[in-house]
């Protein structure tokens, strides 16, 4: 009897026991996971797992990202080295540039990077050279980059922009370069020479503005060991032909480089005439003086009244006949 009570007693606790197991393990599948606290679980469950590893918080630590350092301090003002680092062909140009545009490059390009491709603003940002310099060149000239193309070299002129033709304020169309050089464009027009006729701004003054070639380049000196300083005494170069008053000491082989068979003669018929300059006489190019200012007239009236030309007798002056006694 008392083995059929345990026996049954057992099964019902059995029974019991297996149905609160059920019930826990309905119970588990019906509540949510927590995620929150499942990642805890994890952490825990990590540190553990390795307990030599310490995990640590932002918040626990009180540290920033180290990309935060970054942004700490405030910006200053760019050198020009610095923005030559991005800009090199810019930077390089000023650098070996002659020009007063070596400055800050701030005074010019007061908006830094402000280039918006689909807005194309690219006119609308850059500096206007008329800010600070005005029209310049006056009227005519409206577009400061048709001539000086990159502003950090300005001096640097390429001859293929300032060689086009364009209208002066008469209207008239010129070699742009008579606008500005007008008083050489005008000495050129008065004393036309092969400089002016077939030669050209272009051809003397090669592809870069501002170059001063030497006459030497294209003519042969008159004289051995002659040098351009020697060819501007006689010559202006926009007016060649149109010799200058030279010194009267200027040495007679000079002369006879143009003038060949005139010098001969003085050299070869050895008269007074041969001992001076030719400046002496000549004061100026061309001048043809009258034996008069010299020598008065040593022959007596009635003979200068019959010949009043010395040179009916005298011939040439230069290559004096030898009178029979």
């Amino acid at each position: 009897m008392k083995k059929k009570f345990l026996t049954s007693s057992l099964l019902v606790i059995g029974c019991l026991a297996t149905l609160l197991l059920c019930i826990a393990c309905a119970k588990q599948i019906q509540e949510p996971v927590n995620p929150e606290q499942q990642a805890k679980s994890q952490v825990t469950a990590a540190s553990e797992m390795a307990p030599t590893t310490t995990v640590t918080t932002e918040k626990a630590t009180g540290k920033q990202p180290a990309g935060v350092d970054l942004y700490k301090q405030t910006p200053r003002m760019l050198k020009p080295v610095e923005c030559g680092s991005c800009h090199k062909r810019e930077y390089e140009r000023l650098r070996t540039s002659n020009s007063k545009h070596r400055f800050d490059c701030l005074n010019c390009h007061t908006k830094l990077h402000a280039y918006i491709p689909p807005k194309k603003n690219y006119e609308q940002i850059m500096p206007k050279c008329t800010r600070c310099h005005g029209l310049k060149h006056g009227k005519a000239f409206p577009k400061c980059l048709q001539c000086h193309e990159d502003p950090h070299s300005p001096k640097d002129i390429p001859f293929e922009a300032v060689s086009k033709k364009m209208k002066t304020k008469s209207g008239k169309s010129v070699v742009a370069c008579k606008v500005c050089h007008a008083s050489e464009a005008k000495e050129m027009a008065k004393y036309p020479c092969k400089h002016n006729t077939a030669v050209g701004c272009t051809g003397c003054h090669a592809d870069k503005h501002g170059v001063k070639p030497s006459c030497l380049d294209c003519h042969e000196p008159h004289v051995e060991g002659q040098t351009y300083k020697d060819c501007l005494v006689c010559h202006r170069p926009h007016s060649a032909k149109n010799i200058l008053q030279y010194p009267e000491d200027t040495d007679n082989k000079v002369c006879g480089s143009c003038h060949s068979g005139i010098y001969e003669d003085l050299q070869k018929n050895h008269t007074k005439h041969s001992d001076l300059y030719c400046a002496d006489c000549h004061v100026r190019h061309g001048q043809i003086p009258k034996c008069q200012k010299c020598h008065g007239e040593p022959h007596g009236p009635a003979l200068h009244k019959k010949y009043p030309n010395c040179l009916q007798c005298h011939i040439d002056p230069h290559n004096l006949p030898v009178l029979k006694k």
